[in-house]
């Protein structure tokens, strides 16, 4: 089901989107979300790392500390957010958001995940190829290019990808639950709060506040507050077990800011709203 959700659902979700967006987005436009999606996993990797050394975290635990706690969730979770507080326009500002966000995660994560098995071929997954085909289909027509039942189709498909992935992602903590242990002096659980539930979601408001922000791309600020709320990304538990890393020490990471978000996620987004509307 995830496979399905992955490479059919959210690939339509993405394309319905772009190509039925009022206001079409440009290269430039799409440059500058992608750019700051591949800067803000970054910091969230360099922040993730200082604080797991002044946490102490075992050397063993670390990468996967690193990346786990570097991710936010950044799609299923910011989407519909994103959607409920500022309307469906920003959706499409998060998809090309989250392409930087992608190749970043392929990039400098899997540096951090283990140092060597970084793979190309990795970025070009299906998410980020939906991106780029959308883009293109628009330069060459949008969704005129479809025939009006084929267009209701690719709708109807989308649609279901965020309920799904919630539905699967809720149903995944059942197994996630299984010989659940906290780790020693909760030194990672911790960790992971000031990194996911403190410092990151500080830096995003601040820098959607007071920060530099292209006058072209406005609604970046917005971006980055949902962003900002986020826990860690549960598909990150996937990608430490396919690279043999410390799948304990992830679902650490991941229980603990998903139980965090019951109160930061709300609370920031709280203050980012109340700040930028004052700003």
């Amino acid at each position: 089901m995830s496979r399905f959700i992955v490479y059919m659902l959210y690939p339509c979700f993405i394309l319905y989107h772009i190509l039925g967006s009022d206001n079409p987005v440009g290269a430039k436009e799409a440059w500058i979300s992608a750019v700051f999606g591949f800067c803000s996993i970054s910091v969230g990797f360099l922040v993730s790392r200082c604080v797991g050394k002044i946490c102490m975290v075992d050397i063993k635990e670390m990468p996967a500390f690193c990346f786990c706690s570097g991710i936010f969730n950044y799609g299923f979770f910011a989407i519909p957010i994103a959607a409920l507080y500022f309307g469906n326009e920003l959706v499409v500002k998060i998809i090309l958001f989250n392409l930087g966000v992608e190749v970043a995660i392929w990039t400098v994560g899997i540096l951090f995940l283990t140092s060597s098995k970084f793979k190309f071929g990795k970025i070009l997954n299906p998410p980020v190829l939906s991106v780029l085909i959308a883009l293109i289909l628009q330069i060459l027509g949008g969704k005129e290019l479809f025939p009006q039942y084929l267009w209701e189709v690719l709708s109807m498909i989308g649609n279901c990808s965020i309920p799904m992935a919630l539905m699967i992602i809720g149903a995944s903590f059942y197994d996630l639950f299984k010989g659940f242990r906290p780790s020693k002096a909760y030194r990672v659980e911790m960790a992971a709060f000031l990194t996911r539930g403190l410092i990151v979601p500080a830096l995003f408001v601040c820098y959607a506040v007071y920060g530099w922000i292209p006058s072209q791309a406005s609604w970046m600020a917005d971006v980055l507050i949902v962003q900002a709320a986020m826990p860690a990304g549960v598909f990150a538990l996937v990608v430490v077990k396919s690279y043999g890393q410390d799948t304990k020490t992830a679902l650490r990471v991941i229980m603990a800011t998903m139980l965090i978000s019951l109160v930061s996620l709300p609370a920031w987004l709280w203050l980012g709203i109340k700040l930028i509307s004052k700003n």
